[in-house]
């Protein structure tokens, strides 16, 4: 039963309160206005004759099963971001995205190896591509395009580089090496996501042990799905020597590796609404968020593919925070953790917490 004298904060209350996403999908964020104004510029076929009934192509998607969603979903965003031009444009938007939700800084993360013009992981394969990109120059347009919206919105963002996990090692470690080469470019960290369950991470440890000795720090999606969510969340904790754990969704089960997460200071990238709206859990109370905090645990709440998905960071606190005793004390402690386990430098870091302060 719920406490009558319990204050909950409304959306508008949240999205106003500055705030910080760690674990957000370049590729998951893409508007399907700009879809479609994308996909009529570069004359890409698309299933549906205007933006209007792309809406309800995807809200069918959404009610229809995960597989669809992901693979026709993000198959159709993907094609239309196969260009500098496009991902330029894609990212700029995407920092106005950010902006119209209250989010003052984020950590944007893609995998360079779907913007190539030859993915067949989403059939992207194009026989009359006038230009393959290579991961760096996809790497620098994103950049670009952030670094034009950070002007335009005010909003900080850095760039995580994904690795799809289903690509050979050795595709893994180009890719890693570009991220690295673009760490002036904003790049901060490396990351392993796409399909835990038939690819685990230790495929792509040489590309990992790659990162060890440079600037770059590392997260990695482990114990999202699949049926090796402890061994994946143990292999990126002592092999991959992750930073920060995306999702981990049964890390307060395990005690070996929640005390392992809290004495290496490993942040937990958590995203209650996705793992609901995939079914891999029944309500965010199963992550036991509370528990995580009480133990020390560096919890920051995420959307990852809030395009994908139809709700914003908003949104995912908002429901969150119906079960706090003192919403308003969680909403500010959940951005400082998110500040705290981000990968800026102590300086950057400060500045976002003098923002949270401000705040109130």
């Amino acid at each position: 039963m719920e406490n009558p004298t319990r204050s909950i904060l409304n959306l508008e209350t949240v999205r106003q309160f500055p705030k910080i996403d760690l674990h957000r999908h370049l590729d998951g964020d893409v508007a399907e206005e700009d879809i479609f104004f994308l996909a009529q510029r570069g004359n890409i076929p698309l299933p549906v004759k205007t933006d209007g009934e792309l809406k309800n192509y995807f809200r069918r998607l959404r009610e229809k099963d995960l597989k669809a969603l992901f693979q026709k979903g993000f198959g159709l965003v993907t094609s239309v971001m196969q260009t500098e031009e496009n991902l330029e444009y894609v990212a700029f938007h995407e920092v106005e995205h950010l902006a119209q939700d209250g989010i003052i800084y984020a950590e944007l993360r893609f995998a360079p190896q779907y913007h190539t013009g030859e993915s067949t992981y989403y059939g992207h394969a194009q026989s009359d591509l006038r230009q393959k990109l290579n991961y760096q120059t996809i790497i620098r347009a994103v950049s670009r395009g952030l670094k034009l919206g950070e002007k335009e919105f005010g909003v900080k963002t850095k760039i995580i580089v994904c690795i799809g996990r289903e690509a050979e090692p050795d595709v893994g470690v180009k890719i890693a090496q570009a991220a690295i080469d673009c760490a002036p470019d904003g790049v901060v960290a490396l990351d392993l996501a796409c399909d835990e369950a038939s690819y685990p991470p230790e495929r792509h440890l040489l590309a990992f042990e790659l990162t060890f000795n440079s600037p770059l720090k590392r997260t990695v999606h482990a114990g999202e799905f699949g049926g090796r969510l402890y061994e994946n969340i143990k292999t990126a904790i002592f092999k991959l020597r992750a930073d920060r754990l995306g999702h981990a969704i049964p890390i307060s089960q395990h005690e070996d590796l929640l005390k392992a997460v809290v004495e290496k200071k490993i942040g937990l990238e958590l995203c209650p609404l996705s793992n609901t709206t995939c079914g891999f859990i029944k309500s965010h109370r199963d992550l036991n968020i509370n528990s995580l905090i009480d133990r020390g645990a560096l919890v920051s709440i995420n959307t990852d593919d809030p395009g994908i998905f139809n709700f914003t960071l908003s949104d995912v606190l908002v429901e969150v925070l119906k079960d706090s005793a003192e919403p308003r004390r969680d909403l500010r402690q959940f951005q400082i953790n998110a500040v705290n386990s981000s990968f800026l430098n102590q300086d950057e870091k400060d500045k976002l917490l003098d923002m949270l302060n401000q705040a109130g």
